[in-house]
């Protein structure tokens, strides 16, 4: 995947527009500051069509990010991209986790740490990748994001990511997203992009997804889509919540 899609994206505004269970990290940019939940498996899967600055085109069949709660806030990490060249395999790898810092699960304002590890392609050394995001919630029927990062590659170059997003609830089950994102490196010009998309809810911890993207300043475009799932609560859960 193009760096500036290095992390599967988020619906911010599905955390409080919709009484469900499911939150993802696709198809929008911005990474959410919520975790998973102690002992919950979720699974978000995509395509990518993509084309960059520089005419390169790319098909990624499937994105793949799998999640798992080792608490209430610490979810582990693993995300897999497919490449569509003839040599069809893994094209990257990236393990981290998700640590989420309030003390309130229930305000409206969320902070979360993501730290990545970038494991080494062909081109490229071992990446490190650290985020921080954070989330407003329920401001006039609408959600903010934001994330700001720094990623590195060992004796090669790092940049700085940024991402902004805006999302609301046009009903109970299908939500709207609109994004700013890019990324800032050394001795370069800062590359500054836009995309949006729909979510729709097949079922509480059910999601399927469409999105596109466009450059601002550079001729990249892109285009998405997606399913994610979530594991739900089993009946011991269950009656431990309770009490």
């Amino acid at each position: 995947m193009d760096k500036s899609l290095f992390l599967l994206p988020v619906i911010l505004f599905s955390e409080v527009i919709f009484s469900q269970d499911i939150i993802t990290d696709r198809p929008d940019q911005t990474e959410s500051a919520v975790v998973v939940g102690e002992k919950k498996i979720q699974i978000e899967s995509g395509i990518l069509n993509q084309e960059n600055s520089g005419g390169e085109k790319k098909l990624s069949i499937p994105t793949n990010l799998f999640r798992y709660g080792i608490s209430e806030k610490i979810e582990l990490r693993l995300n897999l991209e497919h490449s569509d060249k003839k040599n069809y395999g893994i094209e990257s790898i990236e393990i981290g986790s998700k640590i989420n810092f309030n003390k309130n699960q229930n305000s409206l304002t969320k902070i979360a740490l993501l730290s990545h590890l970038l494991l080494p392609k062909k081109e490229e050394n071992l990446g490190i990748m650290n985020l921080i995001s954070i989330s407003h919630d329920q401001i006039k029927n609408l959600s903010i994001g934001y994330n700001l990062g720094y990623t590195h590659f060992m004796n090669q170059y790092g940049f700085l990511k940024y991402s902004i997003a805006f999302g609301s609830g046009l009903s109970e089950k299908i939500g709207f997203f609109i994004e700013t994102y890019g990324e800032i490196e050394k001795s370069e010009i800062p590359i500054s992009n836009f995309d949006s998309g729909f979510t729709y809810l097949v079922k509480d911890n059910l999601q399927i997804d469409v999105s596109f993207g466009l450059g601002i300043n550079n001729q990249m475009n892109f285009q998405s889509i997606g399913i994610s799932w979530k594991s739900k609560k089993n009946d011991a859960q269950i009656k431990k919540s309770k009490i």
